[in-house]
Order: C-alpha cells, then structure tokens, then sequence
C-alpha cells in the first residue's frame, strides 16, 4: 500500500477544536412528526439567506396518512446540512438504532447493514418501498453505497406496520431516492473525496467519487447516480491465549461501484411509470499473516412499478428482479477453501390507500415473491412468499386515531430445508394528541419472524488472524433447522414536540418465542458460531430522545442540540428456567450531537458523540463469560459553501474512539482465557464537490 503522510494525533486535536461545533438540520422534525421537505440545495444555493429560514418551513404541509403509526422523517436537507457521508451517519440520530463501532470484531461488519435496533437484528431497507438485500453471505448492501445527494428522504417507522414486508422486525427504513425539480433541466453534483489516516502502526486511505443527474424533458423525467470507492488499510489486533501475545497486521484493499440510472413517464397529473436500476458490484481483498482472502459480490436489481394518485387514496403496482452473485475464497498454508452462492430473486406486488373522508383511510394490498439461491457447498434452497395486508386508521375525534391492522404470510421452503407455514400478523396502535404539543403513542402486536434465507445455509465462512477458529474469533456458519420467532410486543412513545424541537420517551416489552441467537460451539478442532432457537426471550427497555433548534437569527446564526439515550434488557430462558443475558446485546447506548450554522459565511459545522459501555455476558452452553470495554468516538464535520455551486466538506470520523477489547473469563476462577483487542482507526476525508 501506498505510504500514506504522518499525521498525528496533535494535529487532530487542533481540528476538534477548529469544528467542534454542528450544523443546523431542520428544527419542525421531531420523532413523531411527520414532514414531507422536498427542498433542493441546487436551487437554493444563490438565495440560501432566504431560503435556509426556518420560517419558510413552517407552511409545508403535513404528510395526509393519518395512520396512528409513528413516524420520523429525515430530509436531504438536513443531511446535507450535517455533513452527513452516508446513511448511517443520517441514522445514528434516530432513538433507538445501536450503530455498528468501528473494529468492532475481528470481521464485524460497520455498514448499514450491520447495525441493529433495540437489542434485535438489522432493521428492514427499502428503497422507494421495494426492499432490497445484501449479500447471502453478508456483502455490502446498497444501502451501503448511496450518499445524500442521492437521497430525497428517509422515511423511519419504528413501530410494527403491516403494510411493510416485515412486521416481526419493528423498524423499517425506506429510502425515497431524489426526484427532478418540477421546472428545473438537467442539473446535479459531482464530489469527490480523499482521505487518510495514520498513527502508530494503523493505516487507511479512502477515495470516493460521487456523480448525481436528473432532469425533466416533458413527461420524461430521468435521473443517474453513480459511487465508486476505494478503501486501502492497515488495522492492527492483538490476541491473547495461554499466556502467549501475539500480533498481527490485516492489510485490506476495499473496491466498490454503484450504478443507478432511472427513468419515470408520467400518464398525466395522477398517473406514472417508473423503471430504476442498480449495479452493484464490490471487492475487498485481504492479508493477514499466511492467510489470503479475496471476497466479491456483483448484483443487478430491476425495479418496476406503476403509481396512480388522486385525493381519494392511490394504487401502487409493483415487480422486481435481482441477481447477486458472491464469492468467499480463504488460502493459508493449512487451508484453502472456495465459497460461490447466488441469489435470483422476482417479486410481484400490489398497495392501495382508500380515504373515504379526513378521518378514514384504508390500506391493502398483496406480495408474491420467489427466490432461489445455488450453492457450491451446499444444496440448492427455493423460497416462496406470499402475503395480504389490510389496514384501517379511523380519526375518531379530534385529538385521538386508531389503527388496525394484520398481515397474514405463507411460506414455502424446499431443497435444502423442506418447509411450509403460514402466520397472522395482527397490529392495534392509538394516538391520543393530549394538546397541540403533548402526545401519547401506544402499538400492541403479534408477528413471526422467520429466518434469512442465508441464515439456513450450513456453510462455514473461516474467521482470520492467528486466533481464527477459537472461541474468541470463532468460524461463521449458518443452521437450515431454525425455526421461525413468535415476538408479541407492546410499546408506548409520550412525545412534547413543538416547532423548535422536542422530547420523546418510549418504553417497549417484546416477548419472543423460539428467539434466534447466534451460538458458539466446538465442531472438530474448530469453534463456529451458528444461530440457533432458544426456547424464550424477552426485551424490555426505554429510550429518551431529544432535540432543540435556534431560529436563525436576524444575523444569520442558527443552532441545534439533539441527543439520545436508548436502553435495553435482553433476557433468554434456558431449558432449565434459568435465565441469562443475551451475550451480544449492550445494556444501553447513548449518542448526542451539536449543530451551528452561519449563513453569512455559508458555514455548517458538526460533532457527534456516540458511546456504548462496558459490560459482561456468559456464552451460551460455555464455561466463560465474554467482557467487552467502554466505547466511544467522535464524528466531526465542517462544510464551506462557495459561489457557482462549489463546496467543500472536511469530515473527521472515530477520532479519540477506543480500541475494540474482548476477553474471556472462566465462570469458575474468573481466570483470563483469551483476550482480543482491534485497534480504531480515526480518519480524515476532505470532500470537494460542484453543483451544475
């Protein structure tokens, strides 16, 4: 790799220090407001005095759904106003969600995809409704490859909805992708980034280039979007076991690319055609010792649908196709081993809303998909799913609404796993508006959650460095006996939002039947970790999530303060009525942000803290007890607004965070058996982009 230029961690310091402040987002956004901002920065730019007043926002309308559904609404624009790089940096200021650390494991994955939410698994990505996937054996999703430009709006339903394709998962993230102006031509952003970091004995150099298109001829309306990455690093870990330390350097050369072009007809004013595609294809190659490994995952994904609205409600048809194809090869001196799997998926769906007046709507709909995914290791395993929703929100009174709803699914699995079932998903929700500014949310449910489909596969994926395949760093596999969860859930939010901001605070009980966790046990000479039912969980917690906003003064000074602190208590019930904490889950995360913006200067500047504490769990059927350290990084960011639609951003991301440390401790002595520690990386990415 490329011998990247000394920078020190006094330098770094002098950086906080010269941004540690953050950007204004927009202060009538609250978690349980729903707002519909459409404001282009490329057309605002040459009056971004006026059109960056918070006042100017006041007048936009409401989203019509009166459904008692909560949920939160992130614009472009306060993305952009962030300093925000990627979706994950857009979501870490939303309650609830327990954002990947960075090093975090000595294969962890630290994208969208890795993150979970309330102590459960990934939350569920869509994009403009369709849902999308990562890789069968974990590859990057392409969530993962969108930035802000991209973007529209991120839609955040934290609650069960059986209008989505997963009421089990409690959150859903729909992605709406950005769409022309109505009188605009061709316009967009290209940027460009490089950033690096160095310090001890850690490296990385990133370079990114982004290109966003869109325009309106007529009734065409047309839009290209374009990523490609580059990622080269040098981390360092350090292992401990039997009293011997050792250490080793993981050299890894990350490459990826995304494509999306788009293309949308409209009928008339009520109806349209919309055809989107994308190209994703990455790689990342690594050394660690005397193992190599070369990973690849190249996809393709169609998306289709027709969309008629009116104000009565609106019909949404809707199909896709994807394939996605992975490749995992593993070479040492003792082992050497290929990995080719496959995904073809097709789907078929249907969505209407129907309102029969303000305070009567309905929502239903239809879902057919068909999967099958081929494996060099492993039988071919065919999937299909079908379900029917529907929905009713009724506003009784002026200040309260109910929703009802149920989602009823069938399942069918044949190949490797031979197995059928089908599950009522039911949902109640009630919003009581106790005054203009006070609210109470309560949502009671009950869903199936069945496995990925890559969670079946029985494939060993082989761990890396010197401790691979040993209890601390075990060897991933999958279990094709899973068995669905049966989640009953109750969850109730107490909001006090106003126009400058607000505070919520959401208590939540989950029961779980059959819960998924993933389990570490001995197989030959080696440890794997699979997931497995265990026979009953429950998870309980509370969150408190805040955030204030300035007015932009007469003087063009404006100012925000948002923070969050989410709590969660998971417990599984052994077959013995014994009960233990769930080994991976920390007990609460807290996170906070600082935002300043000067309009005369067209200055944005932003710091984010996020933290996770320490804490201990025993492993499942295992005489040791796992202790992970306290951890926190700071993300800083400061971007500078120039004439003729240039600008830069400098983005500062884990600086001070804390090494990742693991060790193994015996139940019964409490000697040390293993210990890991993944040494962070902080680095800095300066971004120089042009709007046209």
């Amino acid at each position: 790799m490329k011998r990247i230029s000394s920078w020190k961690l006094s330098t770094l310091s002098l950086t906080i220090v010269a941004v540690s402040m953050s950007v204004t987002a927009d202060d009538n956004i609250s978690d349980t407001q729903v707002q519909n901002t459409a404001t282009d920065p490329a057309k605002t730019e040459a009056a971004q005095l006026k059109t960056l007043k918070f006042t100017a926002q006041a007048t936009t309308p409401k989203d019509p759904d009166i459904s008692a559904i909560a949920k939160t609404v992130v614009t472009r624009e306060e993305m952009l106003q962030y300093g925000d790089q990627s979706v994950n940096d857009a979501l870490r200021r939303a309650a609830g969600f327990q954002m990947p650390s960075p090093g975090q494991g000595p294969r962890g994955n630290s994208g969208a995809s890795g993150m979970r939410f309330r102590g459960g698994g990934a939350p569920v990505f869509l994009i403009n409704g369709e849902a999308v996937q990562g890789g069968p054996r974990g590859g990057m999703s392409i969530v993962d490859t969108l930035t802000p430009e991209m973007i529209e709006r991120i839609e955040i339903t934290k609650q069960p909805s059986v209008a989505h394709a997963s009421v089990a998962s409690s959150a859903v993230i729909n992605i709406i992708l950005k769409e022309p102006l109505d009188d605009a031509g061709l316009n967009g952003t290209v940027k460009v980034g490089y950033g690096f970091a160095e310090s001890d004995q850690k490296e990385e150099e990133r370079k990114n280039l982004s290109v966003q298109a869109d325009g309106r001829t007529g009734p065409w309306l047309y839009s290209i979007s374009a990523n490609q990455m580059w990622n080269d690093s040098v981390s360092v870990s350090e292992t401990l076991s039997q009293g011997q330390s050792q250490q080793q350097k993981r050299v890894s050369e990350r490459d990826s690319f995304m494509l999306s072009p788009r293309l949308e007809y409209e009928l008339d004013d009520q109806q349209k055609l919309v055809a989107e595609l994308f190209y994703r294809n990455s790689k990342n190659d690594s050394t660690q010792n005397t193992q190599l490994q070369h990973d690849t995952n190249d996809s393709i994904r169609l998306n289709t649908r027709y969309e008629r609205k009116d104000k009565a409600g609106s019909d949404k048809i809707r199909f896709s196709a994807e394939n996605q194809n992975e490749t995992e090869k593993t070479r040492s001196v003792n082992y050497s081993s290929i990995i080719d799997e496959s995904i073809d998926e097709y789907g078929l769906a249907y969505d209407g809303v129907r309102k029969l007046n303000d305070r009567l709507q309905f929502k239903f709909g239809a879902d057919s998909r068909t999967s099958e995914l081929d494996s060099n290791v492993a039988d071919t395993l065919d999937e299909q799913r079908y379900a029917l929703y529907a929905e009713g929100s009724w506003k009784f009174s002026d200040r309260q609404t109910v929703t009802l709803g149920a989602r009823q699914e069938w399942l069918n699995r044949s190949g490797l796993v031979d197995y059928s079932d089908q599950q009522l998903n039911p949902v109640l929700a009630h919003r009581f508006d106790l005054t203009d500014q006070w609210s109470i949310q309560t949502n009671i449910s009950q869903a199936f959650k069945n496995p990925k489909t890559d969670n079946l596969l029985p494939t060993v994926s082989v761990s890396t460095s010197s401790d691979a395949g040993s209890l601390n760093n075990p060897d991933r596999g999958g279990n094709p006996y899973l068995k669905p969860e049966k989640i009953t859930a109750v969850e109730s939010t107490l909001g006090f939002n106003t126009a400058s901001g607000g505070v919520n605070f959401t208590a939540f009980h989950r029961e779980i039947d059959d819960y998924i966790e993933k389990v570490i046990q001995q197989e030959g000479s080696r440890f794997v970790e699979r997931p497995q039912n265990q026979n009953n969980a429950t998870t309980y917690g509370v969150e408190l999530s805040g955030r204030y906003a300035l007015k932009q003064t007469e003087k063009g000074h404006s100012f925000m303060l948002n923070g969050q602190l989410s709590t969660v208590r998971a417990k599984i019930e052994e077959d013995n009525h014994t009960e233990r904490l769930v080994s991976d889950v920390a007990p609460y995360t807290a996170s906070t942000g600082l935002s300043y913006n000067y309009q005369p200067w067209k200055l944005s500047t932003a710091i984010n803290l996020n933290y996770v504490p320490a804490f201990s769990r025993k492993l499942d059927n295992q005489s040791y007890i796992r202790s992970s350290n306290e951890r926190f990084n700071i993300d800083i960011s400061a971007t500078r607004r120039f004439a003729d639609g240039w600008a830069t951003t400098l983005s500062a991301r884990n600086i001070l965070s804390t090494d990742y440390k693991e060790r193994l401790n015996s139940t019964v002595d409490g000697s040390l058996f293993e210990a890991r520690t993944n040494q962070a990386i902080p680095s800095v990415l300066l971004s120089v982009e042009k709007k046209f």
